[in-house]
């Protein structure tokens, strides 16, 4: 069943909308667990595992903004299409999150083992054959497998518009994806990579694409995709902004992942390009120890000084804050609901200025 979806910091605009979503989520993974369970008891546990990070504390702010954007364009807010949707998209985060743990060997996620970690530990405890490593990975995938095949199933009512938009919405996060291992594996940090990265892996999987389906939901696609999109689009670039930010400085605390995470993982982000197309030859010797898993906290502590003295951090910052108040300039010429808006707006600046 599910807990408390939302952490104390979460909005009202999330807080408020979120129960009957979660329901909807309980109750796909659950109908399927209690299936499956009953062919061997042991197909219990990918389920567990897949309700276990659906309910750990993600912030659900990609339906949220589905639900905006469909009550804004007059959408029924109660249909149990338009939650079945938003159900589909928080599903199919947790496929992408199954996955990027994987391919990232994130050893956490929220706070708790992630979920390779979590089967290579079973793996380990009852002494089983094989590398503990390999299973733990291998259920993790298929795990994040189950995740998709709910989110479609979620999905199967769907209007041509809307299957349109979601067929795009899963190539794109995939894609965007490809181009994030591919970066990493090149060692590049440069603009032009860490920018295509973002706005496939993120910006519009994130943002654009829920608002464009809430508006297809409520039958207002026409009318408001272009808008929608115009706000969005600056929304998910800072969405992925503060992110990467997060993912140097963040408290260990409030993300759930250990500080300097990125760092290991040598993610490509504006953040580090910027870092070092301003960096001195010495400050570049530092930041080429970006993407050693074996980083120290000292080695930690030395990049982020060089991020903050290059002024990299400064720049990004200033960029979140231009593009969020042009996101809520174009918000505010966009015919929707009064309650609609003003909840897209509280969202913008949540995402813009978020500490987790």
């Amino acid at each position: 069943m599910p807990s408390d979806s939302g952490q104390i910091e979460n909005p009202k605009s999330i807080t408020d909308v979120v129960g009957p979503i979660d329901d909807r989520l309980a109750d796909a993974i659950r109908s399927e667990l209690q299936l499956w369970e009953r062919v061997d008891s042991s197909l219990a546990d990918p389920f567990i595992s897949l309700e276990e990070l659906v309910f750990s504390g993600g912030k659900r702010l990609r339906p949220a903004f589905f639900y905006w954007a469909h009550v804004g364009a007059g959408g029924n807010p109660n249909s149990s299409q338009a939650i079945d949707v938003a159900a589909a998209i928080e599903m199919l985060h947790a496929f992408a999150l199954a996955h990027d743990d994987v391919m990232d060997r994130s050893e956490a996620r929220r706070g708790e083992p992630s979920i390779w970690q979590r089967f290579a530990n079973l793996h380990e405890e009852h002494d089983w054959i094989g590398n503990s490593l390999h299973f733990g990975e291998a259920v993790a995938i298929l795990v994040g497998d189950l995740a998709h095949v709910l989110a479609d199933k979620l999905m199967s009512h769907s209007s041509p518009i809307v299957s349109q938009l979601w067929e795009e919405l899963r190539l794109e996060v995939n894609i965007g994806q490809y181009l994030d291992v591919l970066s990493g594996a090149k060692g590049k940090f440069d603009h032009r990579s860490a920018r295509k990265i973002l706005e496939y892996k993120t910006g519009r999987y994130s943002v654009q694409r829920p608002l464009q389906l809430g508006a297809a939901v409520a039958g207002k696609y026409d009318e408001l995709s272009k808008p929608l999109t115009d706000f969005g689009q600056p929304v998910g670039v800072v969405f992925q902004l503060r992110d990467d930010i997060l993912g140097v400085f963040g408290n260990t605390e409030k993300t759930g992942k250990p500080t300097g995470d990125d760092l290991r993982e040598g993610k490509p982000t504006p953040l580090m390009a910027e870092a070092f197309a301003q960096a001195s030859e010495q400050q570049r010797s530092i930041l080429s120890k970006i993407g050693t898993n074996d980083l120290s906290q000292r080695d930690i502590s030395d990049i982020q000084e060089v991020v903050e003295e290059t002024g990299a951090k400064s720049v990004i910052e200033q960029e979140i804050e231009e593009l969020t108040d042009s996101a809520l300039e174009t918000l505010s010429s966009i015919n929707l609901e009064k309650n609609a808006s003003e909840a897209l707006s509280e969202l913008a600046h949540f995402v813009a200025y978020r500490t987790y």
